[in-house]
C-alpha cells in the first residue's frame, strides 16, 4: 500500500515554520512512518533549507529528504506566488527509495546525469523511476538526461528546475544535510507507477510542417520550402517585416516523425533563437532532425487552462489507485498569465479532491513523451503516484 500525505505553509522562515510543517506532514501520514519527503521553499527561508529538512526527518521518520528553491510554491491548501511559502510531500508505504545529492553539476551534465542513474539502478522493485530536482542555472537539460538515459534507459524521469525569485540570482538544491547551488538532488524510486500529463501553455497556429533538411539548431527546410520563408508567409503580414518581433511572438512546438493515423503529434515547446536571411534557416532552441515535425505556437491562456483541465481529469480517471501527486508548473504560467491567482491549483484540486498534493513554480519540467525522457517549457507537468 502506498501512502502520501503533503502540508504547506505560508510563514517565513525559523524554527517555528518548519517543525509546524512537518508535524502537519506527520499528523496526516496517521503515524506510518515516512520512507521520503520532497519539498519546496520560496527563497525567503534561504539559509533555513537545512532546517526544514531536519524538521521533516524528525518528525516523519523518513531517511531520505530532499527539496529545492521555489519562486512559489503549491501546497496542500493553496498557491503561495508572493510572499514566503513552502510546501512538501511524504511518501510512505510499499515503495522503495534511495536520494541522492551531487554538487559541481556546471559543465557535467551528461556525467551527472549517469550518476543519477547509477542510483536508480541500484533500487530493487519495479518500475524505477526518478525525481529530479535541479539548479536551473547550470544544468544542460538534454545531456543531462542523456546522461540518464545511457545506464538507465528504463527509467522514467520527471522533476523540475529549482527558481528563485530574481533577489538572489542563484538557485538551491537541498538534500543529504547540504544546500547548495550547481547542483542537483531527487530521489530515486521503486514499487511506484507514475502518470504524467503535460499541459502545454499554447496553442499551435497553422498546420504542421515536417522539416526536411537540418543541421543541429538549423531548421533549413520545411516541406521542401526554405524555413525561414515558410515561417514568415504563415505570420500575419504585421509581424513579417519585423523578424525580432516575429520570433518573440512565437514558438516553436517540435514533435518526432508523425505515427501512422496520428494527427496532433505529442511536442515540446521551445524558442526560435533566430533567422539566417543569407541560408534562409530558421534556428531553434533544440537539436531537430529531417523527419521531425514543426509547427509555430503562441501562448493562450485559455488554452492552456482547458490543456491542464483535460490532463488532470484523464490523469485521475486513469487508475482509481492514484494515492496524490506533485506539480512541475512552467515559470511562465500563474496569476501574471492568467490575471486570476491560484487558478491552476483550483482546477488540480476540483479534479484530485482530497489526494495530497505539492509543487513549484520551475524553469523547466521533466517528464517522459512519446516514449522517451524529455524536459518541458511552458508547460504545466503533473505526477500522478500510484502503488504498481
Amino acid at each position: 500500500m502506498l501512502r502520501l500525505a503533503s502540508a504547506s505553509s505560508r510563514g517565513g522562515p525559523g524554527d517555528a515554520t518548519a517543525d509546524a510543517l512537518a508535524r502537519s506532514v506527520a499528523d496526516r501520514l496517521g503515524g506510518a512512518p515516512a520512507r521520503a519527503v520532497i519539498f519546496f521553499a520560496t527563497p525567503h527561508h534561504g539559509p533555513g533549507y537545512g532546517r526544514i529538512e531536519r524538521a521533516l526527518a524528525a518528525a516523519t521518520g523518513a531517511e531520505h529528504v530532499v527539496g529545492c528553491s521555489a519562486s512559489a510554491v503549491v501546497g496542500a491548501d493553496a498557491d503561495i506566488e508572493a510572499g514566503p511559502g513552502v510546501a512538501a510531500l511524504a511518501l510512505a508505504g510499499d515503495l522503495e527509495a534511495r536520494r541522492f545529492f551531487l554538487p559541481s553539476l556546471r559543465g557535467r551534465a551528461e556525467e551527472t546525469g549517469r550518476d543519477v542513474g547509477r542510483v536508480a539502478r541500484e533500487i530493487a522493485s519495479e518500475p524505477r523511476s526518478i525525481v529530479l530536482l535541479a539548479d536551473s542555472y547550470n544544468v544542460a537539460p538534454d545531456e543531462l538526461i542523456a546522461g540518464i538515459a545511457a545506464v538507465a534507459p528504463d527509467v522514467a524521469l520527471v522533476g523540475g528546475g529549482a527558481t528563485e525569485d530574481g533577489s538572489l540570482g542563484l538557485t538551491t538544491v537541498v538534500g543529504r544535510g547540504a544546500s547548495a547551488s550547481n547542483a542537483v538532488a531527487g530521489l530515486a524510486l521503486g514499487g511506484v507507477r507514475l502518470r504524467t500529463a503535460v499541459a502545454s501553455s499554447c496553442a499551435i497556429f497553422g498546420d504542421w510542417w515536417t522539416i526536411t533538411s537540418a543541421q543541429g539548431n538549423r531548421v533549413l527546410a520545411l516541406d521542401g520550402e526554405p524555413a525561414l520563408g515558410a515561417f514568415l508567409a504563415r505570420l500575419p503580414e504585421s509581424l513579417r517585416d519585423d523578424l525580432r518581433t516575429a520570433l518573440r511572438s512565437t514558438l516553436a512546438a517540435v514533435a518526432a516523425p508523425v505515427e501512422a493515423g496520428e494527427i496532433a503529434p505529442p511536442y515540446v515547446l521551445r524558442p526560435f533563437v533566430g533567422g539566417d536571411a543569407r541560408t534562409g534557416a530558421l534556428l531553434v532552441g533544440d537539436e531537430v532532425m529531417a523527419g521531425m515535425r514543426l509547427a509555430i505556437a503562441v501562448r493562450d491562456a485559455q488554452v492552456a487552462r482547458e490543456a491542464l483541465d483535460d490532463g488532470v481529469a484523464r490523469l485521475v480517471s486513469a487508475g482509481a489507485d492514484l494515492a496524490g501527486a506533485l506539480y512541475f508548473n512552467g515559470l511562465d504560467r500563474g496569476e501574471s498569465f492568467y490575471g486570476i491567482a491560484e487558478l491552476e491549483s483550483a482546477y488540480l484540486r476540483r479534479r484530485l479532491g482530497e489526494r495530497p498534493l505539492a509543487g513549484l513554480t520551475c524553469s523547466a519540467g521533466f517528464a517522459p513523451l512519446g516514449g522517451r525522457n524529455r524536459f518541458h517549457q511552458h508547460a504545466g507537468v503533473l505526477v500522478g503516484l500510484e502503488p504498481a
